[in-house]
């Protein structure tokens, strides 16, 4: 009796010391991971906004180097995103909102089918300018990881601010962050 007793008493001290060290282990990765999204972020921060040309809804070609001087809005969007159609109202709002002569809000997109994204744009009465990223060039570029991704672009064409994800308060942030790179 006391031969079972031992063996079931040091499986389940096995067991804890097993779900101690993962837990250990999934602690350190979180947070190495975490430092290296904020690397990254930080990088992607610091630079210029790579410059590109792509394809409207309306059939125009947009580049982006065309808006200097003016603080803009790049969010990145997919049909299959949740939070993205979620987001759409808003942004009609905040760009209804905003001065154009010194702000662009600019919807890139990255569906394949880019009929199913002039059909939610349309369903959702989206108001700016939605341009189509079909190979995924543009969105490699910046370093896209999440969906939806904001990024606000300085007048100097640099990038500023990295908001990844949407969540109640965004908006305001968003509103906060242009508003700062309006008085610089």
């Amino acid at each position: 009796m006391s031969l079972i007793y031992g063996i079931t008493e040091y499986s389940r001290k096995r067991k804890a010391m097993r779900k101690k060290q993962l837990i250990s282990i999934a602690v350190v990765t979180l947070f190495v991971m975490s430092f290296v999204s904020v690397v990254a972020v930080a990088k992607i921060k610091a630079d210029n906004a790579p410059d590109f040309v792509l394809k409207s809804a309306s059939g125009k070609n947009v580049r982006l180097s065309e808006h200097k001087g003016r603080i803009v809005m790049l969010n990145f969007w997919a049909t299959w995103c949740g939070p993205c159609a979620e987001e759409i109202p808003h942004l009609n709002k905040l760009h209804e909102s905003l001065d154009p002569y010194d702000f662009e809000l600019l919807g890139i997109n990255l569906d394949e089918d880019q009929s199913k994204a002039i059909h939610l744009a349309n369903k959702l009465d989206v108001n700016f300018p939605v341009l189509f990223d079909t190979e995924k060039d543009v969105s490699r570029s910046f370093d896209i990881k999440a969906m939806p991704t904001t990024i606000i672009i300085d007048r100097a064409g640099k990038i500023r601010h990295v908001n990844r994800g949407f969540k109640k308060g965004y908006i305001e942030r968003y509103h906060r962050q242009i508003q700062a790179l309006r008085k610089e």
